[in-house]
C-alpha cells in the first residue's frame, strides 16, 4: 500500500461524512485504531469512529469539512488542517495530528482540537 497523504486522509473521512461511504475510511484506520478530541478528552475505536462519521449528518445536516491543508507530512505523521461549517455556528478550523502506521499506509491515532473564532 502507498504511504499515505493528509489530503487521502481527509477525502476519506469526507466520503464518510457527507457520502455516508465508509469503505475508504474502514480501509485506512488500523484495527487498534484511535480517535482522540483533545479538547474533549474523548477517545473512540475504530468502529465507533466510522459510526459517528456516518451519522454526523443525521444530526448536524449542515455539516461540511471545508478545505484542507497539509501542514506535515513524514511515514510516521501527518500534520493538516481543515475547515468545518455549521449553520447557526461560525466556521471553524480544526487542527489534526495523525500517527501512521503499517509504513505510512495506516491511521493508528487521530487527535484534533478545534478552534472558535475569536470576535
Amino acid at each position: 500500500m502507498e504511504k499515505l497523504t493528509f489530503v487521502q486522509s481527509m477525502n476519506a473521512w469526507k466520503d464518510a461524512m457527507h457520502n455516508k461511504d465508509r469503505s475508504r475510511l474502514d480501509e485506512l484506520l488500523s484495527e487498534d485504531f484511535i480517535w482522540e478530541n483533545i479538547a474533549m478528552e474523548g477517545k473512540s475505536s475504530k468502529e465507533e469512529t466510522i459510526q459517528f462519521s456516518l451519522k454526523i449528518t443525521d444530526e448536524v445536516p449542515s455539516f461540511r469539512i471545508g478545505e484542507c491543508q497539509s501542514l506535515f507530512e513524514s511515514d510516521e505523521l501527518l500534520v493538516g488542517s481543515h475547515g468545518v461549517h455549521q449553520d447557526d455556528r461560525d466556521d471553524t478550523i480544526v487542527l489534526c495530528v495523525v500517527n501512521l502506521c503499517d509504513k505510512g499506509s495506516k491511521i493508528k491515532m487521530w487527535r484534533h482540537l478545534r478552534g472558535e473564532s475569536l470576535k
